[in-house]
């Protein structure tokens, strides 16, 4: 591992920030992180908000762009309204006495979320992509989740009826498409399993039953990953990840029938990738590339291979995946604290969902101190200086990401890590 050291500080094993508190000082970072991100993006900026030496863009991806705005304002909402009175007590630090009654008005981020989409309405387009990380079907999404908070079946209709338009194409072009999370078919499933969770239950006008949707998506998925040892074709690789790999794909196949199809080639596949853990302390980013064990983070690593790996656990109860995901955690741990820094795609608060991902199984308090310190990384002057100095060829400028308020490149994913942290929903584009 000498030369992984490089790309990773290890600063937080020797120097680590003080836990206790830790879910007033997470709100604190929170609350810094938000107000330096509102005083940057204003309500209704569609553009990407890039780092300097770049040319500022309309962007209106979740990814990186302006769906990721509306991302945040409806998952502080969120947050907000489902806050027991207990945790609210203990969330405060870094507000003034106004800013705590605004804070704890759902309304207030409500309204933001409403003048976000009507920004982002004025200025799509049609477009080919169909992910939920990619595509305008994702701002649709949004929008579904948000007239629904406002009571407005009408708006709320036409939102689902947009994200399914693309179903028809879907299903009879299926090659017309990537099978990954973050450009392909993959991440349209995801949009249908997020309505179909949230408002199956419904009544009237705002019940849904996509399960027959789900079903024929996974039907198209599973006649591209084949059998026994799954793949995941992008980019002329077979990818093992989240991402671009199988690990998000198979995740996200959670139709009962489509499961039953493939419990074998699941079981060898996952089995394939943690016998290639154990021997090398990581998962390579590709078949073709599988000395290539620099890369530990979301898209790339062990990172994004917890929530898949924890949920075999649950299906086949074979004590082997959880004694895996332990194990991964550790050397997460001394490995994730990478110095890409920001964000959820490749940086620490992504890397810090394997721990409470494996924290909400097992309870065990260490597992929430790790994601405490990875959450801090900017309180840890150790690990933030190494951070801000080390120069990534990919990155135009050092020690800044390219995106920095961004969903997965920049402070909306730390906000909604540390949102986690202290009441859990979801990893924002992986997990339900």
């Amino acid at each position: 591992m000498q030369e992984q050291n490089i790309r990773f500080s290890q600063f937080h094993i020797s120097h680590p920030i003080p836990g206790e508190n830790d879910i007033q000082n997470v709100f604190e970072s929170f609350i810094a992180e938000y107000k330096n991100f509102r005083n940057n993006v204003p309500v209704g900026c569609i553009t990407d908000k890039c780092s300097s030496k770049q040319q500022e863009r309309i962007d209106l991806s979740v990814f990186c762009g302006a769906g990721g705005y509306l991302y945040l304002y409806l998952r502080i909402y969120e947050f907000v309204s489902s806050l027991s009175p207990e945790l609210q007590q203990q969330c405060t630090q870094g507000l003034t006495d106004q800013e705590l009654s605004e804070f704890y008005n759902p309304e207030t981020f409500l309204q933001m979320a409403l003048q976000q989409y009507q920004a982002i309405q004025a200025s799509i387009k049609a477009d080919d992509n169909i992910s939920f990380f990619m595509s305008n079907s994702a701002i649709s999404l949004l929008g579904a989740d948000m007239f629904f908070y406002m009571k407005d079946k009408e708006n709320f209709k036409r939102c689902v009826t947009e994200v399914l338009n693309q179903f028809g194409d879907i299903v009879a072009q299926p090659k017309k498409y990537e099978q990954e999370l973050l450009y392909g078919v993959p991440g349209y499933l995801y949009s249908l399993l997020w309505l179909h969770k949230k408002y199956s239950n419904e009544k009237d006008q705002f019940q849904l039953d996509l399960s027959s949707h789900i079903h024929t998506i996974c039907q198209v998925i599973l006649k591209f990953v084949g059998n026994g040892v799954m793949k995941c074709q992008f980019s002329n690789r077979q990818y093992y990840g989240a991402a671009h790999g199988i690990l998000g794909v198979y995740f996200h196949l959670k139709d009962e029938q489509g499961l039953l199809q493939m419990l074998e080639s699941i079981q060898v596949t996952l089995d394939h990738l943690i016998k290639i853990y154990y021997q090398n302390g990581n998962i390579p980013s590709s078949a073709q590339n599988e000395k290539n064990l620099r890369l530990f983070q979301f898209c790339h690593g062990i990172p994004g291979a917890f929530a898949p790996i924890l949920k075999a656990y649950q299906i086949f109860n074979k004590q082997d995946y959880l004694d895996a995901a332990i194990h991964m955690s550790e050397t997460l741990f001394k490995y994730g604290m990478i110095k890409k820094g920001y964000g959820l795609c490749h940086g620490i608060p992504g890397n810090s969902y394997g721990f409470m991902q494996l924290y909400r199984l097992t309870g065990s308090e260490k597992l929430r101190q790790y994601a405490f310190q990875f959450l801090q990384y900017k309180k840890n002057p150790h690990v933030y200086n190494e951070i801000k100095n080390f120069p990534f060829k990919d990155r135009f400028n050092i020690g800044i990401s390219d995106n920095p308020f961004s969903l997965m490149m920049g402070s909306i994913g730390d906000m909604c890590a540390m949102m986690d942290f202290i009441n859990y929903k979801r990893m924002p584009g992986y997990e339900i």
